[in-house]
């Protein structure tokens, strides 16, 4: 499944292509995305040139059926639930803030901020949440990836070789590996892969 400039789409065996969800939008191209606990796909968007507001974050559920959940964000990034699948966090980069929902039968409501990140350098992007509730998130601009505790104390600064981290995820045999995925884009340092095997 991919978030692609023009909607989401299934590849089935690596080559067969259809789109579930098709909204082409002039300008614009999907960001970050994320699967839910009841298996609904959410999906954000944004423009190129970055425009205040005016993109979205969208629901879709297992039948394919799409539900507009927001329409005024900006940089549609960093999506997560609490292992209690009762809260969902999210971040609109711009704002340097990650904000979290009360998450009940599928649907996210009374959005509320979680933690502010203007005094870090760069922007939260891509965030994960572990098997503690802790929330981690990468830092464009910040060559950094940051932990927080479901209080919102941050509590852990992993700082990185490349300037744009972009996103992360736990892996490996026993889910203790994050992995980092990073950016070149506008002139920014070598992309790479960064894997943080330090007990995370």
């Amino acid at each position: 499944m991919a978030n692609l400039r023009d909607g989401v789409g299934v590849y089935s065996d690596g080559e067969d292509f259809r789109w579930i969800h098709h909204a082409p939008t002039p300008g614009c191209r999907g960001n970050d995305a994320a699967v839910a606990p009841d298996i609904s796909l959410w999906v954000g968007t944004m423009r190129y040139d970055e425009a205040e507001g005016g993109r979205t974050l969208t629901r879709i559920a297992p039948d394919g059926n799409s539900t507009r959940v927001l329409d005024d964000v900006t940089v549609s990034n960093g999506i997560g639930w609490s292992p209690d699948h009762l809260e969902m966090y999210y971040i609109d980069s711009p704002t340097r803030r990650i904000d979290v929902f009360t998450f009940i039968d599928g649907q996210a409501i009374e959005r509320r901020p979680w933690v502010e990140t203007h005094h870090h350098a760069g922007f939260p992007d891509g965030l994960t949440v572990d098997s503690d509730g802790a929330v981690w998130v990468a830092f464009w601009d910040g060559a950094a990836v940051h932990r927080y505790t479901p209080s919102g104390e941050l509590d852990r600064v992993i700082p990185l070789p490349v300037a744009r981290p972009t996103a992360c995820a736990f892996g490996g045999s026993t889910a203790n590996d994050l992995y980092i995925t990073s950016a070149r884009t506008g002139g920014g340092r070598p992309i790479g892969a960064v894997n943080a095997r330090n007990e995370c």
